[in-house]
């Protein structure tokens, strides 16, 4: 993993030159981000008019189509800050292939799935919801398998720009904690804007980001985090509730909130709720205290292989 390489020069002690050094690391990472998404920009001007030729309701459609460009991009740019910046591979970053990773992926994707009906399910059981009939705006089983897609897609240029190389080459200088907090404030700015957003969904945004970020180092894998993230993503609109605010409607019914938003997420979704905080904030700690463990001297040699 690109975070367990030494550095590429040795580095003096003292508290004055980490300083430096870790604003350094925190501009070259912010730097990446920025490259990243200053390509997609540009690129977004001659991909948006052909987003109309695509069937999705035009006020998600632009948001999931965006995925494909973003990863298009995102890989090429990791792999040459990889390759010409540390001499190394895309594997690096925890992308490994093979069985592995394809039982990483399904295994988290299940667990994502499984963590946001534990917060929408026993509110709707203590009559906080109701299930209602509803027009789904996605009717067409291919669109439907379309937008499974670019959920995939989303999930995989998000993971990548906020928990592959900006994330982990700030552990070193910035130790785990540093890098999680700045890598998952950035992951909370870039949804404020989005509908129905408020201080709890920010809160539990950044929360989420911290808990994909320890999933990739506990997990080792890349693909562990972007199984959790597309789980989450894709369980919501099958549970008939707002994704982040979107309302992706693949299903013939949606739940009517009845609480208050602050407990249900209300129009943004379940991440908008305190029940969501909890959640992760258990998901959090577990994470940590398998982190920090003592390990077994086999499972430590493996490791080090």
């Amino acid at each position: 993993m690109l975070y367990e390489r030494p550095p590429q020069f040795p580095l003096p002690d003292g508290w004055g030159f980490r300083v430096i050094v870790a604003i350094a690391s925190l501009m070259r990472s912010f730097g990446a981000l920025l490259a990243m998404f200053s390509v997609v920009t540009l690129v977004d001007f001659f991909y948006v008019p052909f987003m109309s030729f695509v069937p999705l309701p035009r006020d998600i459609g632009p948001s999931l189509l965006r995925a494909v460009p973003e990863v298009l991009i995102c890989v090429p740019i990791s792999w040459v800050l990889l390759r010409f910046g540390h001499r190394l591979s895309l594997r690096e970053l925890g992308i490994h292939t093979g069985l592995s990773a394809i039982r990483e992926f399904v295994l988290f994707t299940f667990a994502g799935a499984i963590s946001v009906s534990l917060v929408v399910v026993p509110l709707i059981f203590l009559g906080l919801g109701a299930f209602r009939q509803s027009e789904a705006r996605i009717q067409n089983p291919w669109i439907v398998l379309l937008c499974v897609l670019l959920l995939f897609l989303a999930s995989c240029s998000e993971e990548l720009v906020m928990r592959g190389y900006a994330f982990q080459s700030l552990i070193q200088p910035l130790h785990l904690l540093g890098a999680l907090i700045a890598t998952s404030s950035i992951f909370a700015v870039l949804h404020l804007w989005n509908p129905w957003a408020s201080e709890y969904s920010i809160a539990n945004t950044f929360l989420a980001g911290c808990v994909l970020g320890m999933i990739l180092v506990v997990r080792r894998s890349l693909w562990a985090a972007i199984g959790a993230h597309f789980g989450w993503n894709t369980m919501t609109p099958f549970l008939g509730v707002n994704l982040s605010g979107m309302p992706l409607q693949i299903t013939g019914y949606s739940v009517e909130w009845r609480g208050d938003p602050t407990i249900t997420g209300g129009g943004y979704g379940p991440e908008g709720s305190i029940v969501c905080t909890a959640l992760l904030l258990i998901l959090l700690f577990f994470l940590i205290w398998l982190y920090y463990r003592p390990k077994p001297i086999e499972a430590v040699a493996g490791e080090a292989v």
